[in-house]
């Protein structure tokens, strides 16, 4: 190939000039035939005018500073072995002979453990710098420059031993060829695994590193720079394709990406291991982590990355600013990256799509990084359509010009400890997505603290937010259809300083429990306002638990719009309008009001609740208004004024109260129809002569107003509670008498009756002069149909069981196999054990009689059955690694896996014989019980596989333990 010269004389001269005797000095020869002699030895300046091979059984020999000529086209075939002995001071040239490119030096398979050598030598102008077939040569301070195509292909199981290579400018002087694969500095492919230490690629046109096929190889300390210009294939510094290398301390600086990671072929594996990685100045995207199908979501972790440090990508000093699109993007696979930082990245700190949770960071900061606009484009961290939540542990997002993360779609993401701060928009903003967080700390965020938008199946917990630009927390169309899943859900939450504090619209199915809000810079505390879900079954409830609110405001510190809810610990502080709910909702449904105390000038104002229940409410004395209800029907009890306030009753409202305490009904004010009832308990004790409580008596109630007759019967000891009996009446125009009571109870014939006044609760003891009458049974164990191991201790015991009369009573245990076990005045005992009583049980299907007899001949029976037989072993194992939440082992494939068997037992103490079992292994393990020990997957045929751990005790089937196990490299 012909071209201009002038690049290309300037490096050569400067090269020679470091030699100690130029080859431009030394003598020509000039070689063209095919093939070398035993040894052969180079020096001094070789011209090569056509192909040359050293033979299998041949050595060539390049003494120091030889000068090695190629003609265009020709190309050096290794079959024997070669060495090349260039040094420091005095290297090997291979160039070309100036009327086009050679094609550099190729090793084949038959020269595989020749120990061939190539040490201080540079390659010059070619297409191909090395090729090596299934060889493993030493490669130690090569520097090739201006390859066309690739410096440096490995194929076909390859192990070549690299020390100190440099690759300058490959492919920089094609103009737009029509084939995707030249400007390549290093490529490893068809299952080739070199060891490499030290690689240096400037100025490579499509890839600093490109591995495919299979491959692997341990590579370390590399410098890709300014790898940039590709049009039919993505440049980028390094580039894994199906394959498993481990790559160690690299940097990648102005790159158009600077690492891609693709799978292709699910019949091989991705898994790209990156530690120490910097990337700097991509102009595109620093990582790409993908599969070629992206409809492929069978995700698993196709990049493990420990140690990350990214910046500049799509800034002022990668190669053209502005384009970047993401810093990292994850799309349709899984990746874990750990210890990783992003600064001062024009673009998406991590844009995952299809992703799931295979996909985990831990230890991740993001500052100053974000994409222009707003929303995911600008965000620190957006996700969308993810399956199973991507996990973040230990994430901090600081500075993005959007927000800190935004997630949208699926079962978005999930973590543990974020700080999420100076964002320009919201911390966190969720929208139509799932998500499970624990441990957020929101602050000086110019948006919302949190914002979550029509979204279901959210739970946030020990979530901080303070000194942001809106609410503290905000949902919107949180759940609009009220569901027995999917909830949304924030526990130990809490709002300070926020410009707002908790804002929730046309969002139902929303829990927040433990929730503080302390003083919120405008606005009422909390904000909810459900009027906008009209439409068919739009609606439902809300939930606020244990709420304590910290503001001062000319208006509510609580203003609920349009909701139907619950609310169930309020305390409200400062100086505010206390608490306004309006309950004109599209669903009806029972609200809920307990344990809050009413504070503030409008203290309670309640309108438009078709049905209010509640418990515990007090009206404190900070309350300085009166109780409004409006259209109010409301039902709680245990309300108590601990001061003297007023209750102002429409006409449309009515109040049941009961069990209240100190409320003024004097001073009430009821409109028209408008009333309030009070309400009490009444407890019947039904005893006979010995003033033991009567089981299953019948009680009935009747009334001389306000509520019809009832009835029920006595529990175990004797006694029924009737509640929330009306008393007493209040209207518009007075107030009724109180309620008479008359109380009937009978049991075996005996009646008796009584009168009560209910003013208040009451207590009443219903005496029955009965004959004696039969011990009752109380049989705690054996629980019937129980099943216990042959030959066990079984305890029986009816120890519980009385007399109504207090008589003696007398038991007797039968079984169905063994005839009578026990008969006496004995009521607990156990069978099959070692102390007194002796009592045996055979083994198999026994139905129990237990006889109760007091001393004047009563008697009752009852009749369980329970089955005593050998049971299997119960397995108990423990592994390292841990199995993963989806009870998965997921292993590097060199590591040892090591067990513990310690809790495995056998319910008869049989003994036990156990095996592992995998891919047609089988290791036995000689202690069952407490065993230890390792397994070694190194030579497994697959990557994927189900490890099975099998237990007898040569009786019952073998118990199983199987997990599903995936290897790594």
């Amino acid at each position: 190939m012909l071209r201009s010269k002038v690049l290309s004389a300037l490096f050569l001269i400067s090269m020679f000039l470091l030699s100690i005797q130029s080859p431009l000095m030394l003598a020509d020869s000039e070689i063209s035939e095919t093939s070398g002699r035993a040894q052969t030895t180079w020096s001094g300046s070789v011209a090569l005018n056509n192909h040359y091979t050293v033979p299998v059984t041949d050595e060539l020999v390049i003494s120091p500073c030889t000068n090695v000529t190629m003609s265009n086209g020709v190309r050096i075939y290794v079959e024997g072995r070669i060495t090349v002995e260039g040094t420091s001071n005095c290297p090997v040239y291979f160039d070309y002979s100036g009327g086009g490119d050679h094609m550099g030096i190729q090793f084949n398979s038959s020269s595989n453990g020749r120990g061939s050598k190539i040490d201080n030598a540079s390659i010059i102008h070619s297409t191909y710098g090395i090729t090596v077939y299934g060889s493993d040569p030493y490669l130690a301070n090569v520097t090739i420059f201006d390859p066309d195509d690739v410096g440096i292909d490995l194929f076909n199981s390859a192990t070549p031993t690299i020390r100190n290579l440099v690759i300058d400018e490959a492919g920089q002087d094609w103009n737009f060829p029509n084939y995707w694969r030249y400007g390549i500095g290093l490529s490893i492919g068809a299952g080739s695994a070199p060891n490499i230490d030290g690689l240096v690629v400037n100025d490579a046109v499509t890839r600093g590193l490109n591995v495919w096929g299979s491959s692997g190889g341990l590579i370390r300390n590399l410098t890709l720079t300014n790898i940039t210009g590709a049009t039919l294939a993505q440049s980028a510094g390094i580039w894994v394709q199906d394959s498993v290398p481990l790559i160690e301390n690299t940097l990648i600086d102005r790159a158009d990406h600077g690492a891609i990671v693709r799978h292709t072929d699910d019949g091989a594996l991705t898994r790209a291991v990156m530690r120490d990685l910097e990337i700097k100045n991509s102009m595109y995207k620093a990582i790409i982590l993908d599969k070629e199908d992206r409809t492929n979501y069978t995700n698993y972790q196709s990049a493990v990355i420990e140690g990350l440090l990214i910046s500049g990508t799509g800034g002022p000093d990668s190669k053209t600013a502005g384009l970047a699109t993401s810093t990292i993007e994850i799309n349709a696979t899984g990746a874990w990256i750990e210890d990783a930082h992003l600064e001062d990245n024009d673009a998406v700190g991590v844009q995952l799509y299809f992703v799931d949770s295979s996909t985990v960071f831990t230890n991740l900061s993001i500052n100053n990084t974000g994409g222009s606009g707003t929303g995911a484009n600008a965000a620190g961290i957006s996700v969308r359509s993810s399956y199973f939540a991507a996990k973040f542990d230990g994430l901090e997002v600081s500075n993005s010009t959007g927000p800190g993360v935004f997630a949208i779609n699926g079962g978005a993401i999930q973590g543990n400890d974020w700080n999420l701060h100076h964002n320009g928009q919201e911390g966190f903003y969720l929208e139509s997505a799932a998500t499970i967080v624990d441990g957020l700390n929101l602050h000086n965020n110019s948006d919302s603290g949190v914002h979550i938008d029509d979204a279901r199946y959210v739970f946030l917990s020990n979530l901080t937010s303070s000194l942001n630009g809106d609410a503290g927390l905000e949902f919107n169309r949180a759940n609009d259809i009220e569901s027995s899943s999917g909830d949304v859900r924030c526990t130990h939450c809490s709002s300070n300083g926020d410009n707002r504090g908790v804002v929730a619209i046309d969002s139902v199915d929303i829990f927040l429990t433990d929730l503080e809000i302390n003083d919120p810079v405008t606005g009422p505390a909390i904000s909810i306002n459900n009027s906008g879900l009209d439409l068919g079954v739009q609606g439902g409830m809300f939930h606020l638990n244990d709420v304590e609110i910290w503001t001062n405001h000319s208006g509510p510190a609580v203003d609920i719009t349009g909701a139907e809810g619950e609310i169930d610990g309020l305390d409200m502080i400062g100086s505010h309008g206390g608490l306004v709910w309006d309950a004109d909702h599209n669903l009806e449904r029972t609200s809920i009001l307990s344990n809050a105390n009413f504070s503030g000038t409008g203290c309670l104002t309640l309108s438009n609740h078709d049905q209010l229940s509640g418990h515990s409410n007090h009206i404190t004395n900070d309350c300085t208004g009166n109780l409004t209800f409006t259209n109010v029907e409301l039902n709680w009890s245990g309300f108590t004024d601990l001061g003297n306030h007023i209750l102002d009753v429409d006409t449309n409202s009515h109040l049941h109260l009961h069990q209240p305490s100190n409320i003024d009904y004097v001073n009430a004010v009821i409109d028209g129809n408008g009333w309030i009832e009070e309400a009490w308990d009444v407890e019947v004790w039904v005893i006979n002569n010995n003033s033991n409580g009567v089981p299953i008596a019948s009680v009935s109630l009747d009334f001389d107003q306000l509520e019809a007759t009832i009835g029920d019967s006595t529990n175990d000891i004797g006694t029924v509670t009737f509640p929330d009996l009306r008393g007493k009446k209040y209207n518009s125009v007075g107030q009724s008498p109180y309620t008479t009571v008359t109380i009937d109870c009978s049991y075996d014939g005996v009646t008796n009756s009584t009168n009560i006044s209910l003013s208040q609760d009451r207590i009443v003891w219903c005496h029955l002069p009965l004959g004696n009458q039969a011990p009752f049974v109380i049989w705690d164990s054996p629980i019937d149909q129980n099943v216990f191991p042959s030959q066990s201790e079984v305890l029986f015991n009816a120890s519980r069981s009385w007399d109504l009369d207090d008589d003696m009573m007398t038991f007797t245990w039968t079984s169905s196999i063994d005839g009578v076990l026990l008969q006496g005045n004995t009521s607990e005992f156990t069978v099959n054990g070692l102390i007194a009583p002796i009592v045996g049980l055979s083994d198999g299907v026994h139905d129990i009689t237990l006889d109760i007899c007091d001393d004047k001949g009563n008697c009752v029976q009852e009749i369980r059955t329970i089955e005593l037989s050998n049971q299997p072993p119960i397995v108990v194992v423990d592994t390292d690694p841990k199995l993963s939440p989806w009870g998965e082992l997921i292993s590097p494939i060199t590591k040892l896996v090591e067990y513990n068997l310690s809790g495995t037992s056998d319910p008869e103490n049989d003994v036990l014989t156990c095996s592992w079992n995998w891919l047609g292994n089988t290791v036995g393990i000689n202690d069952c019980v407490n065993g230890t020990g390792f397994l070694s997957f190194a030579n497994s045929t697959s990557m994927s596989f189900d490890l099975t751990l099998s237990v007898s005790d040569g009786i019952n089937n073998p118990s199983e333990w199987i997990i599903p196990v995936e290897l790594f490299n």
